[in-house]
């Protein structure tokens, strides 16, 4: 995996690739045989930008691009409102495929954590009726101790 990620108080603008090196592969009979299909590179943009509401609200819609050749490119809005950049809840929406609900907890200067819900709406609902996800973050080399968020991303 490689990327670059830009960021400020204010904004964020983000670029990665995984599976940069295709490598052939194979999943039959439950073992990996490196012969038979390939992998191929997954490209990911992210951009967003943080908009001061009032002295104690922040709104941060933001983006994200996936590209994973031959599937169409998928496109994921997403919008997170900060409260005293203390506790956040947020919407998600992936076009064609699904909607996200979020809320989260920054606990202290270095630790935060969260919750989302992704319900699908495409033909993989058939087989998964959405999924849950807890985040558990650390936030390493705060080294001013700083509190908000925003300043440490």
């Amino acid at each position: 995996m490689a990327g670059l990620y830009l960021y400020s108080a204010d904004y964020f603008i983000g670029v990665s690739a995984q599976q940069v090196v295709p490598q052939k592969i194979d999943f039959s009979n439950n073992y990996v045989r490196p012969q038979e299909g390939r992998t191929v590179p997954h490209i990911f943009a992210t951009a967003g930008y943080r908009f001061l509401l009032s002295e104690d609200f922040n709104l941060i819609p933001s983006v994200m691009v996936k590209y994973v050749q031959p599937m169409p490119t998928q496109v994921e809005l997403n919008a997170k409102l900060q409260y005293q950049d203390r506790a956040w809840v947020g919407v998600g929406y992936r076009h064609k495929d699904g909607f996200a609900g979020m809320l989260g907890l920054n606990v202290s200067n270095t630790f935060n954590v969260g919750y989302a819900y992704d319900y699908t709406t495409s033909r993989l609902n058939n087989y998964s009726k959405g999924t849950h996800e807890i985040i558990v973050g650390f936030i390493i080399g705060n080294k001013y101790a700083d509190n908000c968020p925003r300043n440490v991303w």
